[in-house]
């Protein structure tokens, strides 16, 4: 008994000793399924072409991708099916094709190995006459307000009088992600170039997806390239927008607004800031179950407060920049409910030192601007005392808000010179994406001075005002006008305290 127990015993010492090692298949497969060579019906490069399918055969299993938006055949030819057996790909179209076209199937990503996933891009190309076309369109999109990369477009070439709005392309591939397109095996042609920004995924363009295009048409040649410009058309829309967020006021926009035309509970409305042909900032009165009937021409909108910001506590927001202020800004507040009342007598402003800080004030709406008349050495205090302004239904609790006081000697100054730019031009001092100041350039301005800047990164922003309306514009696909023209740069210099900074822009830009 005792030599079997001593037996056993080494047998388990033996096997807790063993190392377990994970069986593994090899290295990672990182190639993705190829075609065959040879299998190919209609062969690679075949002319004469008059068939409606083609056939390969791939060097290992495969499962398809999301053939409908991955596999894109050019010039159409009608609804494309894709199916496999095994390692067989089959592509149907149901269209007719065109004599004398080359035409090229490609699958971006549609093929997919069994294992690892890979995918890869094939390209199969024939021709219906007796040679291979080889001409090409290609570009660049850029966003042409941030002029970030153009990814993901859906890029199209259609004839000279289509309309892509109605019509499909001829020709269709997507932008990369660096906004990059190209159109290969092409014929002699001139063609519309537009892109849009597939957002609804229907392989059309719709009204208020981000566009781009060329103003002229473009021509496929041995090296033909366009760089466009992307952009949201603006579209004014039929019927008024209305939006309620906070009690007591109200955000117009998407349509012109005429106050004579527009009646809120059968009462004209009382308009607090109107910030552009459609757009503005409403009052709204007190009424039983805030539910407010906006009547606007022949439409009527009934809209109701929502819940969540009813019987809110009263908040104030400090709006200050970086929280700090010179003699002379303007102090900004904002409230989660329309102001309807202010006792200045509970609105105190002083120093750390406990000096009186005088100041004057305005009301918009929801938002309150103290603008302090006493020079003061030391970083300011603002208290708002409970009671100090009251909304509609409820009035602030007492806050106390420190603000940093910048001195002459603490800030920049930044002198730009601007010679370079031809026109109109808005110009604005950029801290990431928030404009500091701006200028509006007419066409004699040489110079811009920017006086009382507190010393960070700055970058400039300069915006082409061809119209002259002192904002950027988005392109016009019926009048075939483009975005107008935004161009970056930053400041070379670092802005110190107490210190005179001097650049020019040097931007070789054509009028």
């Amino acid at each position: 008994m005792a030599r079997y127990s001593l037996f056993l015993g080494t047998i388990l010492l033996l096997a807790g000793c063993a190392e377990i090692v994970p069986l593994t298949g090899g290295p990672t497969d990182t190639r993705a399924a190829l075609p065959v060579s040879n299998s190919q019906i209609p062969e690679q490069g075949a002319l004469h072409v008059s068939q409606n399918e083609l056939t390969v055969r791939f060097d290992e299993f495969f499962t398809l991708n999301d053939p409908t938006n991955t596999a894109v055949m050019n010039p159409n030819a009608g609804k494309l099916e894709v199916t496999s057996k095994k390692r067989d790909l089959t592509i149907k179209w149901d269209g007719t094709l065109q004599p004398n076209t080359t035409y090229i199937i490609q699958l971006n990503g549609t093929i997919k190995d069994l294992n690892e996933k890979n995918d890869t891009i094939h390209q199969f190309v024939f021709s219906t006459g007796n040679q291979i076309d080889s001409l090409k369109v290609s570009g660049m999109i850029t966003d042409g307000f941030t002029n970030k990369p153009g990814s993901s477009y859906s890029v199209g070439l259609y004839p000279a009088d289509s309309d892509p709005y109605k019509n499909p392309p001829m020709y269709i591939c997507k932008s990369d992600a660096k906004g990059a397109f190209e159109f290969n095996y092409l014929k002699q042609g001139n063609f519309q170039l537009f892109a849009y920004l597939d957002a609804n995924k229907d392989r059309l363009p719709t009204i208020g997806e981000d566009i781009a295009y060329t103003s002229t048409l473009v021509t496929s040649a041995d090296s033909s390239y366009a760089h466009i410009l992307s952009s949201k058309p603006k579209v004014l829309s039929t019927k008024m927008q209305i939006k309620i967020a906070n009690p007591g006021v109200a955000t117009l926009f998407g349509k012109e607004i005429k106050e004579s035309l527009i009646k809120l509970n059968g009462e004209s409305i009382n308009l607090i800031k109107q910030y552009s042909i459609d757009s503005a900032l409403i009052a709204l009165p007190i009424v039983e179950n805030d539910i407010y009937t906006f009547v606007v021409e022949q439409d009527t909108i009934t809209k109701i407060l929502p819940i969540k910001d009813r019987n809110k506590n009263f908040s104030i927001i400090n709006k200050v920049y970086k929280s700090s202020w010179l003699l002379g800004d303007t102090l900004l507040f904002q409230t989660n409910e329309r102001i309807d009342k202010i006792d200045t007598s509970l609105i105190i402003l002083e120093d750390k030192t406990k000096l009186k800080v005088n100041y004057n004030y305005l009301l918009e709406g929801n938002l309150i601007k103290l603008i302090p008349t006493t020079e003061i050495s030391f970083d300011l205090i603002v208290q708002f005392k409970s009671g100090a302004l009251k909304g509609i239904s409820n009035q602030n609790d007492s806050i106390k808000l420190e603000i940093k006081t910048f001195h002459p000697s603490d800030l920049s100054n930044l002198k730009l010179g601007i010679e370079s730019l031809k026109g109109k031009w808005i110009i604005q001092l950029m801290e990431g994406n928030n404009p500091i100041r701006t200028f509006q350039k007419s066409e004699t301005d040489t110079v811009v001075e920017w006086n009382n800047l507190i010393p960070v990164v700055y970058q400039i922003r300069c915006i082409r005002d061809i119209n002259g309306n002192g904002k950027w514009d988005a392109g016009n696909w019926i009048e075939k006008s483009q975005p107008e023209e935004v161009v970056r740069f930053d400041i070379k210099s670092k802005l110190r305290p107490n210190w005179d900074i001097e650049e020019v822009l040097k931007l070789d830009l054509n009028e």
